[in-house]
C-alpha cells in the first residue's frame, strides 16, 4: 500500500509532523468546535480531519470546546470541592507515592516559589484517593479524547501512581478577586502537548474583567473569557504563551467566600516529585 493512503492517526501525525515546526509560541487562531462534532471526529478519527488538527495547532490555533460539561457538572465540582476541603487546613505536599488530595492559599509571597509566579486558591485531586462524587469518572471520559489527540493512549496514564513517573493531576482553582493571577508562562510540553482548560465561571456574570489570555503574534492579550460559557474547554499547544489577569480589580478578595472571583478547572498529567530534574513550565522571557 501506498503510503499516501495509510491511515493517519494522532499518534503518527505527531510522530510526522511535530519534528518539522518550529514550535508555537503566540496564538494564530481562536477556534471554536462544537463538543459532539469534537467527539465524533476524534473517535472517528478520518486521516483529514487528523491531519488539519494537529496542522492547525502546531501553527498556534487554539480551540474552544463548546459545551463540553453541563453547567449543572460545573457548579456541582465547585460545590462540592468546595465542601470537601472547607474544614481542612491549607497544605503542600509534594507528588510523591501516597500524596494526599490537599487544598493550598497560594499568596503573593507564596506563589514566587513556583516555576512562574502565581496567586490563588487551588485545590488538588489525584486519581488514588477518594474525591466528592468520584469526579475522575466525568472528568476522564472527556479527558480521553484530548489525549487521543494528543497522540496518546486513551487511558494513558490513569493508573499511575508517582512512582511511576507520570500522573493525571485535577486541579480545581479560585482565583479571588483583585489579587490572584497566573504570569505569562509556557506549559511543560514532553509528556502533555496541551494546556487544557475547563471553565467555571462566566466573565459578566460570576465576575468582571480579566481571566484567561493568549498572547497573538503581536503579544497582545487576547481575553478568552470572552467566548466562553461554562461548560466549555479550551485547549493549545502546551509552548502558546497565556496566562490569567486579576479579576474583579474594584473589589476585596475574601478567600473565605466561595462566591468569589473566578472557578477553573485544570486538567494535567505531570512529572512527579519522584522525578529528578522534573520538565516543569517557565515564566515567559520578552
Amino acid at each position: 500500500m501506498s503510503n499516501n493512503l495509510e491511515k493517519i492517526t494522532f499518534k503518527s501525525a505527531w510522530e510526522n509532523l511535530e519534528g518539522k515546526k518550529k514550535l508555537p509560541s503566540r496564538l494564530r487562531n481562536l477556534i471554536t468546535i462544537d463538543a459532539q462534532e469534537f467527539e465524533d471526529n476524534v473517535l472517528k478519527e478520518e486521516s483529514k480531519f487528523v491531519n488539519e488538527f494537529v496542522n492547525f495547532l502546531l501553527e498556534g490555533d487554539c480551540f474552544i470546546i463548546k459545551k463540553v460539561f453541563s453547567k449543572e457538572f460545573m457548579k456541582r465540582l465547585k460545590d462540592e470541592t468546595w465542601e470537601y476541603f472547607k474544614n481542612k487546613p491549607s497544605t503542600f505536599h509534594k507528588m510523591r507515592e501516597n500524596c494526599p488530595n490537599f487544598h493550598r492559599i497560594i499568596d503573593k509571597e507564596t506563589g514566587k516559589k513556583y516555576s512562574f509566579q502565581v496567586c490563588k486558591h487551588s485545590f488538588y485531586f489525584f486519581p488514588w484517593n477518594k474525591s466528592p462524587q468520584n469526579l475522575y469518572e466525568p472528568i476522564n471520559k472527556k479527558w480521553r479524547l484530548i489525549k487521543k489527540v494528543m497522540g496518546l493512549k486513551m487511558d494513558e496514564f490513569e493508573k499511575n501512581t508517582p512512582k511511576d513517573g507520570i500522573v493525571d493531576r485535577v486541579q480545581v482553582v479560585q482565583y479571588n478577586s483583585r489579587e490572584a493571577f497566573l504570569e505569562t508562562h509556557v506549559d511543560p510540553y514532553k509528556f502533555q502537548r496541551f494546556f487544557i482548560s475547563g471553565y467555571m465561571s462566566k466573565k459578566g456574570e460570576d465576575y468582571e474583567g480579566g481571566g484567561f489570555y493568549i498572547l497573538d503574534k503581536n503579544n497582545k492579550k487576547l481575553n478568552v473569557e470572552n467566548h466562553i460559557d461554562v461548560g466549555d474547554m479550551g485547549i493549545g499547544y502546551a509552548t502558546v504563551a497565556h496566562g490569567v489577569d486579576p479579576v474583579n480589580v474594584d473589589k476585596d478578595p475574601n478567600i473565605n467566600d466561595q462566591n468569589d472571583g473566578r472557578w477553573f478547572l485544570g486538567l494535567y498529567s505531570n512529572q512527579s516529585d519522584e522525578v529528578e530534574n522534573r520538565h516543569t513550565g517557565k515564566p515567559l522571557k520578552f
